[in-house]
C-alpha cells in the first residue's frame, strides 16, 4: 500500500512539472523560433560562402543534421526551428521525470532495494537512509526522453515509404504545369496536394530553394536532400528533370514526367500483384508467431500446472534467457513482416 502511495505521489510530481512546462512553453518557443531561424541562416550562409571547407562543421553538427533529417517529413517542419523544439521538449521531459523521481525517492522512509521482480520485487528497508537516490530517476528520465526519439524514427520510416507512393501524385499534378518555371511548378503542385500527402511541406521547401538559390551548389544540395529523403530512383529522376528544366528550360519536361509517371504506375501495379500473392506469408509472419507462442505456453501450463510453469519460466536463468530470445525473435519477425507488407515504390 505504501508503494502505491509513492507511485501516486510520483504521478502528481509529473503533473506539476507538466503544468509548469505549459506555463513557460509559449515564452520559450517564441525565443526558440528566433534562435532556430538564426542558427539555420548562419549554417546556410557558411555553406554558401565556404562550400566544401565547411565539411568539418557539418561533422561537428552531425546530431543536429540527423534530427533535422528525421523531422523532414513532419507536417509542421521548419528548418532549424523543428530541431530546437524537439530538443527542448525532450530535455524538459528528461528534467521533469528526473526531478519527480528524485523528489519521490527522497521522501521514502528507508532504502529501496530491487530484486528479481518475479520473486521478491521491490523491498523497503526501514531505518536506512536513501543513498544514491539519483540512479533510478536518471534511468527513468533517460528511458522517458528516448521515447520521443524512437517514435520519431518509426514515424520517419513509415512516412519515407509513404512518400515514395505520394511522389506519384506529385508527378501527376506537376505534369499539368510544365509550361511554368520549376519553382512555380513545385509551388502550384504543393498547393494542390492533399493535406495528408507527406511531401506537401518538403515540396514547398524545394520550391523555395529553386526560387531563392544563390549558387548551383546550394540548389543541388536541397534537391539532393529531397531525393535522399524519399530514397527511390524515381525521386532522383524527378529531381534530375527539375534541375535540367532549371538550366535548359521546360521544353522536354512534360514528356519526361509523363514517362516517369508511366514507369511508376507500372511498378506500382507490379508491387500490388506481388503483395497480393504473398499476403498469406506476410500475415503469417505478423501474427503466426504470436499464435504459436500463446498455444505453446497454454500447452505447457496445462501439462506442468501454472505454478510450476511460472517458477521454471521466471525464476530460473534459463527460463528468463529463453523468454528474452523469444520476445526478440518475435519483434524482429514483426518488423520484417511490416516492411514487406508495404515496400517502397521503386525499381527494386
Amino acid at each position: 500500500m505504501a508503494l502505491l502511495y509513492y507511485i501516486i505521489q510520483f504521478v502528481f510530481h509529473l503533473l506539476a512539472a507538466g503544468g509548469l512546462w505549459l506555463l513557460v512553453k509559449p515564452l520559450i518557443e517564441r525565443h526558440l523560433s528566433q534562435w532556430g531561424q538564426k542558427m539555420d541562416f548562419r549554417m546556410n550562409l557558411r555553406m554558401s560562402l565556404f562550400g566544401k571547407k565547411v565539411s568539418m562543421i557539418n561533422k561537428r553538427m552531425w546530431l543536429y543534421r540527423h534530427l533535422d533529417d528525421l523531422l523532414y517529413f513532419a507536417k509542421r517542419y521548419e528548418p532549424g526551428i523543428s530541431v530546437m523544439r524537439f530538443v527542448t521538449r525532450s530535455g524538459m521531459l528528461f528534467t521533469g521525470v528526473f526531478l519527480s523521481g528524485l523528489l519521490t525517492l527522497r521522501e521514502l522512509p528507508g532504502h529501496m532495494s530491487f530484486n528479481n521482480p518475479f520473486l521478491e520485487g521491490i523491498v523497503l528497508n526501514d531505518g536506512t537512509a536513501v543513498q544514491d537516490a539519483w540512479r533510478l530517476p536518471l534511468f527513468l528520465a533517460v528511458l522517458s526522453a528516448s521515447i520521443p526519439y524512437l517514435r520519431m524514427r518509426y514515424t520517419y520510416a513509415q512516412r519515407k515509404v509513404r512518400g515514395s507512393y505520394d511522389l506519384l501524385d506529385v508527378i501527376k499534378i506537376a505534369t499539368k504545369f510544365t509550361h511554368l518555371s520549376a519553382d512555380s511548378i513545385l509551388s502550384r503542385t504543393s498547393d494542390l496536394l492533399a493535406g495528408d500527402n507527406v511531401l506537401k511541406t518538403p515540396l514547398k521547401l524545394l520550391g523555395a530553394a529553386f526560387a531563392n538559390y544563390s549558387n548551383e551548389r546550394e540548389l543541388n544540395e536541397e534537391a539532393g536532400r529531397f531525393a535522399g529523403a524519399i530514397g527511390t530512383t524515381f525521386a532522383v529522376e524527378f529531381v534530375s528533370d527539375l534541375l535540367y528544366c532549371e538550366k535548359e528550360g521546360t521544353r522536354y519536361l512534360k514528356s519526361s514526367l509523363m514517362m516517369l509517371n508511366r514507369s511508376m504506375e507500372q511498378q506500382r501495379e507490379t508491387i500490388l500483384t506481388v503483395k497480393a500473392s504473398s499476403r498469406d506469408a506476410i500475415s503469417l509472419g505478423l501474427y503466426g508467431n504470436l499464435v504459436v507462442l500463446v498455444s505453446s505456453v497454454g500447452t505447457f501450463m496445462y501439462m506442468l500446472k501454472p505454478d510450476v510453469y511460472f517458477k521454471l519460466q521466471f525464476e530460473t536463468t534459463v527460463g528468463l534467457t529463453f523468454m528474452m530470445v523469444i520476445i526478440a525473435g518475435m519483434f524482429i519477425s514483426f518488423m520484417i513482416s511490416t516492411i514487406l507488407a508495404r515496400p517502397k515504390l521503386d525499381y527494386h
